[in-house]
């Protein structure tokens, strides 16, 4: 039997067109690497009869009396009149090389005879575009091992079809704050247009060399993603804050107040985006950076977080203020809700017109999540290249239609893998904006955003296929990937994106079967079943974990691994805290440094929910999980490395779960505790608490202990310091820590101030600060 392996290895000659883009050229000299090294590359016009051996690679040009739809890729071989020529081709060029791979990955071993009939395949989603790129962009890029240019090919193979370039070439970005407040931290994210151009109006209020740097890493990406034929795009949090400096020099254009004042202790605000010399300063700064990359396709612009806002909306931290230019400030809510959703659509009408003109295919898409009372009114305002991007369209902020695939009762955000469904109903909202050329923008996560941080390579194959499923049932076409992928260099079998890819390009194939597949490659057909059942266990656990929220979200940024669960955790010294505390998103007067229940004014978990979370956790998610872990020891064959890998990242996976149970069972019991006189009640609560400090210190260790001996990159370690959003190569003698305070401190009775948020830190008349 001829394999499309032998087929390939008998190319000579690569035929690509005159000023076809240059995806064409990285595909065939891939080509002539992996299969045919003696082939040379043509260039020019396709003759009717090329000679034998050759293959023809093009973008945009469907074969001879085939009808193209809105996207496709084709592969067909001709072995008419005694010769061998094939076509490899694709509507557009972010499909090209993910196409490629594919084949060459997935049905290099299939018979020529496959390929032999002419057909056009249709991508499942026009476009796979990632969203807060985690360690290529944004907050984890200073992640250890990180080779950029293997990651954006990696990126393209997987079946992305844009790379998100604004990140900056600095650790942090120049933001200045005060003594003991975290606001600055958050402008290391999604940075906005002023930190890569300038215009007449911020001229000088940034160091060149800085700017310079910046944009000089965005260019250095954009060419990247030219190589390999992706989309490079923007993840901006706009219109954002400026620095102060500027404000003094033009006070008439001072804008809303940005900053949470919970993070903060010095008020930002942004620029008055309705005033004619802001506009004329964004569509410069637009102009600008287009003028640099001009292929940038796309701007993704998130608001009314991490120092951006609209003036006068209501959710988040912008609320009732603004300048002096777009309502009176003792307007009624209606008239506040059309002036502030008016201003939205204005600002991003300017940011697409303004780039149009020199990418006449550049679109602007916003989150909805930000807008409460507004948000019917910047729906209206959307299409003719505004889009939309949401989890949903069938909620209103942050809420979710959408529930735990196992837990009715309990709350998910849905940008985690256990958002695993997509309702029909949607459908009708997509259609309805799209009539009016308004994409819609799914969102969705099942890589290494929200799911499980730090941890790498955790396996939920099916709950990815199934979201996948949905979402293509419905008709989506517009993907928005939270979190980009797992670096290449740190996950070398990432399950989840292979399922992503092979759907891309197969979205009726047959998941119990492609598991398979997947796992006969990667362990050989004895060791594939062993793989399939410990994948099967671990989803199983996965399935059956109740999160909480912030911490299953955010647990890096609160410090959850490293921090001693003790049930008075002010009782520690603030200097043996500060290990932990210098990077915890966590003020002083912020509840959430002492009592795990609180975030600011948020109530995060009841001890109801609480004592819930612990009851499912022991009961299913770590029992199905130990299973995984039992039969993968016993069955695995220690020789193959693909088992010692899996093993070391679910033995993360199993510490990473209890912790999270030992915080919920420390909301249910130290409240628990508190919110009773009863001795029995008490007596009780003490003494779960005193299993659980057990239970930790011994997850700890076994976290401590994997953490020396293993070889995997089971969990992002940052190459250089360490920060709020990513852990260093410390990270073990912060567990050591950990554990020698949770020994020393985890036997106190349970206490927290309840009125920690009425406290000031210096020393003043009245202050309520616990002695």
């Amino acid at each position: 039997m001829t394999t499309l392996a032998d087929f390939l290895t008998r190319i000579r000659r690569i035929h690509l067109p005159a000023k076809g883009p240059l995806v064409c050229e990285t595909v065939a000299r891939e080509m002539m690497r992996r299969f045919a090294p003696e082939a040379r590359i043509r260039k020019g016009a396709v003759r009717s009869r090329p000679p034998q051996h050759t293959l023809n690679i093009s973008v945009g040009r469907p074969p001879p009396s085939m009808k193209p739809g809105k996207a496709w890729v084709h592969f067909h071989i001709d072995a008419a009149n005694g010769g061998e020529r094939a076509h490899l081709a694709a509507s557009d060029g972010c499909y090209l090389y993910a196409f490629f791979s594919y084949l060459v990955d997935v049905l290099l071993h299939h018979p020529v005879t496959r390929f032999t009939r002419k057909r056009l395949r249709h991508p499942a989603f026009l476009w796979q575009r990632p969203i807060f790129d985690l360690y290529y962009a944004q907050s984890g890029r200073s992640i250890r091992n990180m080779d950029r240019e293997e990651y954006v090919r990696r990126m393209a193979q997987f079946g992305f079809t844009h790379l998100e370039v604004n990140s900056l070439a600095f650790p942090e970005a120049a933001e200045t704050g005060v003594r003991g407040e975290v606001y600055p931290r958050f402008y290391t994210y999604c940075p906005a247009l002023d930190q890569f151009v300038d215009s007449f109006l911020n001229r000088g209020v940034y160091p060149k060399s800085y700017l310079r740097a910046n944009l000089n890493r965005l260019a250095d990406s954009c060419r990247a993603a030219e190589e390999y034929g992706l989309i490079p795009t923007l993840t901006c949090f706009e219109p954002r804050s400026v620095p102060e400096a500027l404000l003094e020099k033009v006070p008439e254009l001072r804008g809303c107040r940005v900053d949470h004042p919970f993070r903060s202790f010095k008020p930002r605000y942004n620029l008055a985006v309705s005033h004619p010399v802001v506009r004329r300063h964004y569509r410069e700064l637009m102009q600008n950076l287009m003028r640099e990359v001009p292929r940038l396709g796309c701007l993704s612009l998130w608001t009314n977080d991490s120092g951006a806002g609209f003036e006068f909306t209501r959710t988040l931290y912008v609320g009732a203020n603004g300048s002096a230019y777009l309502v009176r400030e003792w307007s009624e809510e209606d008239v506040f809700a059309r002036a502030a959703a008016d201003n939205v659509v204005n600002f991003l009408r300017l940011l697409q017109d303004s780039a149009s003109e020199i990418n006449p295919d550049f679109r602007v898409t916003t989150r909805l999540e930000p807008f409460g009372p507004e948000r019917e009114g910047v729906m209206a305002g959307l299409g003719k290249g505004l889009d939309v991007e949401v989890p949903s369209l069938l909620c209103t902020g942050w809420e979710s239609p959408y529930r735990h695939p196992e837990y009715a009762d309990s709350e998910i955000s849905p940008f985690t893998v256990f958002n695993n469904d997509f309702f029909q109903e949607e459908k009708r909202e997509i259609r309805g904006l799209a009539a009016r050329d308004c994409r819609t923008h799914v969102m969705h996560s099942h890589g290494p955003v929200n799911n499980f941080e730090p941890l790498l390579g955790i396996p939920s194959p099916w709950l990815t296929y199934e979201k996948l499923s949905a979402m293509h049932r419905v008709g989506v076409d517009y993907l928005a990937h939270l979190g980009g992928m797992a670096a290449p260099a740190s996950v070398r079998w990432n399950l989840n994106q292979e399922i992503f890819r092979r759907f891309q390009f197969d979205p009726k194939l047959d998941i119990e079967e492609t598991i398979n597949d997947i796992a006969t490659a990667w362990a050989g057909p004895n060791g594939a079943g062993v793989l399939v059942r410990t994948w099967r266990l671990t989803e199983k656990a996965i399935r059956a974990f109740m999160p909480n929220p912030l911490y299953f979200s955010w647990g890096v940024w609160y410090r959850i691994l490293i921090r001693p669960l003790v049930p008075d955790i002010e009782a520690i010294p603030a200097r043996e805290r500060a290990y932990y505390e210098k990077h915890l998103l966590s003020t002083h007067h912020n509840p959430n440094r002492f009592d795990l229940s609180r975030d600011v004014l948020f109530k995060l978990m009841s001890p109801d929910l609480a004592r819930k979370a612990v009851n499912r956790i022991d009961r299913h998610a770590l029992k199905s999980l130990d299973g995984a872990l039992t039969f993968l020891e016993k069955k695995g064959d220690p020789a193959q490395e693909i088992f010692s890998d899996q093993l070391d990242r679910l033995t993360a996976l199993r510490c990473w779960m209890t912790t999270r149970r030992s915080v919920a069972a420390w909301i249910a019991n130290v409240h628990g505790y508190l919110d009773t006189r009863a001795p029995k009640a008490r007596a009780a609560c003490r003494r779960r608490l005193r299993e659980m400090v057990t239970l930790e210190i011994e997850n700890t260790r076994s976290l401590l202990s994997l953490w020396k001996r293993s070889s995997t990159e089971f969990m992002a370690v940052s190459g250089g310091k360490e920060t709020t959003f990513i852990y260093g190569k410390n990270f073990g003698r912060h567990l050591e820590r950990k554990i020698d305070l949770m020994k020393r401190y985890g036997g106190r009775a349970p206490h927290f101030d309840p009125d920690l948020m009425w406290r000031i830190e210096r020393k003043v008349q009245g202050n309520p600060a616990r002695s």
